[in-house]
C-alpha cells in the first residue's frame, strides 16, 4: 500500500514552531507544544500524564525521580547542599573548559598564559576568579553536605550505598581541587605541591615510588605539571561524573530520607508525622532549579567581579622558599596533625584513615533509629570530631607551634624577596623622592624614633606624605609588637629607609630626564630594612633566653637586613595585577 510522505512545515512561522518543538523534545522527550503550554499555564496534567514519559524515554532522566517527597525537600532540612555541589561542579566544568583553551601545561609557558588570561583574554580575570572561588565553594559545600547527612543519620539502611558514593565524591572533590593547585605555576602552587608530594615520599616501602609517580621525576618540573594537568582536566572529572551519576541514581532508587523519622511520632509539634505529599519533577522542581541556577550564577558573577580577586603570586622559584608555606585550607588539618608527632603515623596512617573510615560507618553503626533522641552518642561523637578537626586545622596554620623570628617576620612583612610587602602597597608618588631614614629604638622598655636623611640631618614629618607617615607608623608598631612576643628580638634598633636608586635617562643622549617639577625623574627607589638587636642564646638546662656579651662586657649585636627595589613602571601597576601580597596569597 502506498504511503503519503510527511508534509514539511510551510512558512517561517510553522518552521520556527517546528524547530522549537523539536528542541523541547530533545531536552524533554515526549513533551510537545501542547504539553508545554499546559505546563506554563499551570494547568493540571492530563491522564495519562505525558510529563512522566520523559523519565522513560530519556537516559539522563533516569537519575532524577518523577516526584520528590515534599518533606525531604524542605530547605531547613537539606539546605540544598547536594544540589549546590552539582551546581558548582558544572560551574567548574564550564569555566575550566574555557580557561583550558588559553593554557599550555608547560613550565616555560604556564605562568605567561596565566598572565595573559588575567590581562588580555576578554573576561579572563572574571572566569579565573569564578573557577578559583568555585573550587573553594565546592569543597566547602560537599563537606557541609556530608556533615548534614551524618547528623540526620541519612547514611543508615537502606541508604548505605548513597553514603559510600558520597564519601568517594568527597575524596575526589578534594583531589580534584588539589590537582588544580599546580597549574598556575606560581610560588603558592609550586610549594604547596612540594609539601604534598614530600608527604608521600615518607611512606614506607612504596613512598619513593609514589613520589616519583606524582612528580614524574626527582624534582617538580614539566612531568609533574603535565601529570596534574591531565588528572585535573580529564581523569578526575570523568570519574567524578561517573560517581555523580551513580550517586543520583542511588538517591532516586531509595529516595531522600524523610525528616519525620528524626522525631517521635507523638512529637507535640507534629514533626514526627509523615506526609505523603510529593513535588512533581515537571514542572515544579524544574522551574525551581532553573530559577535557582539563574540566581546563583548572577550572584556568583557579581561576587567575583566586584568583591573577590584570585591574585597570582610571582613565578615559581625552586630556589626561594616563601615565608609561611602552608597546605590548602581543606588540608590544613593534615598539616596540623604532622606537628603532633611522627610524619608516617600522623600523615600516612591516621590521615588516610580519617577519609576511609567514614565509608564503613553505616556498617559499624548498628542502631537502626534515626531519631535525635536515640543517637546521643553518635551526635556527641560528631560534635567532638568537629572540635578536633577545628583544632588540628588551627594547628596547621604557620603561626601554631613554630618559633617565629621577629627579625625575619619584619623583613618579610615590609620588604620581602618574594611577592609584595607593605612598602609595595604605598603609591609610587607618595614615597619619598629624597633619602629618608626612619629609625626606631626599643630599649629598656622605652620606644623612640627619629626621621633623618642619610647624613643624619633631621627631616620634618610635615615634609612627608600621609602615606609615608602611615608606613613609618606601621613599621614602628611591628617592631614594638615583635619585641613584646619574641624574647630573642632584644633591644632592637630598626631602620626603614627609602631612597632614589636610579634615575630616568634619555635613550639617545643618556642624560638624566627631569620630571614635571624640574627635578631628576627617579626610575627605581630602594627600600631597605636594617635590624640591629642584641644576640641571644637559649640555655639548654633552663630553656631560658640569655643575652650574649663581648669580652669587654658590651652586648653582642646581630644584624639582619633586606632590600626591595621599587621600579616606577611596575610598582603599583604590574605588581598589583600579577602578584599578590604574601599575607593574601594563602587566602
Amino acid at each position: 500500500m502506498a504511503t503519503r510522505p510527511a508534509r514539511r512545515p510551510q512558512g517561517p512561522a510553522q518552521r520556527l514552531k517546528g524547530a522549537l518543538v523539536e528542541a523541547s523534545r530533545s531536552i524533554f522527550p515526549s513533551m510537545g507544544a501542547a504539553e508545554w503550554r499546559s505546563v506554563i499555564r499551570g494547568e493540571p496534567a492530563p491522564r495519562p500524564n505525558p510529563r512522566m514519559r520523559v523519565h522513560s524515554n530519556s537516559f539522563w532522566y533516569h537519575i532524577r525521580p518523577r516526584a520528590l517527597p515534599q518533606e525531604a525537600t524542605a530547605w531547613y532540612y537539606t539546605f540544598g547542599l547536594g544540589w549546590m555541589s552539582f551546581f558548582f561542579f558544572m560551574l567548574e566544568s564550564v569555566t575550566g573548559a574555557i580557561l583550558m583553551v588559553y593554557y599550555t601545561p608547560s613550565p616555560l609557558q604556564a605562568y605567561a598564559d596565566m598572565q595573559k588570561i588575567i590581562s588580555d583574554v576578554p573576561l579572563g580575570r572574571l572566569l579565573r576568579n569564578m573557577h578559583r572561588l568555585g573550587a573553594h565553594f565546592m569543597v566547602a559545600i560537599v563537606i557541609l553536605h556530608m556533615m548534614r547527612t551524618y547528623f540526620t543519620a541519612s547514611y543508615k539502611a537502606p541508604r548505605q550505598f548513597i553514603w559510600v558514593t558520597g564519601i568517594v565524591l568527597l575524596i575526589m572533590t578534594l583531589v580534584l581541587s588539589f590537582s588544580g593547585y599546580l597549574l598556575p605555576w606560581d610560588q603558592l602552587a609550586y610549594w604547596a605541591v612540594t609539601i604534598g608530594s614530600s608527604m608521600a615520599d615518607a611512606a614506607p616501602l612504596f613512598g619513593s615510588a609514589a613520589n616519583l609517580l606524582l612528580r614524574g621525576g626527582v624534582d617538580i618540573g614539566a612531568g609533574t605539571l603535565l601529570r596534574f594537568y591531565l588528572l585535573h582536566v580529564f581523569a578526575l572529572p570523568a570519574l567524578t561524573i561517573l560517581f555523580i551519576s551513580i550517586h543520583y541514581y542511588a538517591v532516586r532508587k531509595q529516595e531522600l530520607s524523610p525528616i519525620h523519622e528524626l522525631f517521635a511520632p507523638d512529637h507535640p509539634k507534629g514533626w514526627g508525622k509523615p506526609t505523603r505529599r510529593k513535588v512533581p519533577f515537571l514542572p515544579d522542581q524544574v522551574f525551581f532549579e532553573v530559577a535557582l541556577v539563574l540566581l546563583l550564577t548572577f550572584a556568583f558573577v557579581a561576587i567575583n567581579y566586584f568583591f573577590w580577586d584570585a591574585k597570582l603570586e610571582s613565578h615559581a622559584n625552586p630556589g626561594v622558599t616563601p615565608q609561611h608555606t602552608k597546605a590548602p585550607w581543606y588540608f590544613l588539618w593534615l598539616q596540623g596533625m604532622l606537628k603532633f608527632g611522627d610524619k608516617i603515623l600522623f600523615g600516612l596512617v591516621l590521615g588516610p584513615m580519617v577519609l576511609v573510615l567514614p565509608i564503613v560507618l553505616p556498617y559499624l553503626d548498628r542502631n537502626p533509629s534515626r531519631r535525635f533522641a536515640d543517637r546521643k552518642v553518635a551526635i556527641t561523637s560528631g560534635i567532638i570530631a568537629m572540635i578536633f578537626f577545628g583544632y588540628v586545622t588551627y594547628a596547621g596554620l604557620p603561626t601554631y607551634g613554630i618559633q617565629q623570628s621577629g627579625s625575619q617576620e619584619i623583613l618579610t612583612e615590609f620588604v620581602p624577596i618574594e611577592g609584595e610587602g607593605i612598602v609595595d602597597e604605598v603609591p609610587w608618588s607618595a614615597l619619598p623622592e629624597t633619602p629618608v631614614v626612619y629609625e626606631v629604638r626599643v630599649q629598656n622598655g622605652g620606644v623612640s624614633h627619629t626621621i633623618t636623611d642619610l647624613d643624619g640631618n633631621v627631616v620634618e614629618e610635615s615634609a612627608l606624605t600621609a602615606e609615608t607617615r602611615h608606613l613609618f607608623e606601621e613599621f614602628e608598631e611591628a617592631v614594638v609588637h615583635w619585641t613584646e612576643i619574641d624574647p630573642r628580638f632584644l633591644n632592637p634598633v630598626a631602620r626603614l629607609s627609602v631612597e632614589p636608586w636610579t634615575y630616568v635617562h634619555d635613550e639617545r643622549t643618556r642624560e638624566v630626564v627631569n620630571g614635571p617639577d624640574g627635578k631628576p625623574a627617579v626610575a627605581v627607589k630602594r627600600a631597605s630594612v636594617v635590624l640591629n638587636f642584641q644576640s641571644t642564646e637559649v640555655d639548654p638546662n633552663t630553656n631560658k633566653v640569655k643575652a650574649l656579651t663581648n669580652e669587654d662586657g658590651s652586648p653582642q649585636i646581630s644584624t639582619s637586613q633586606q632590600t626591595d627595589f621599587l621600579h616606577r613602571d611596575s610598582h603599583h601597576n604590574q605588581l598589583e595585577e600579577n602578584a599578590s601580597a604574601p599575607r593574601e596569597a594563602s587566602k
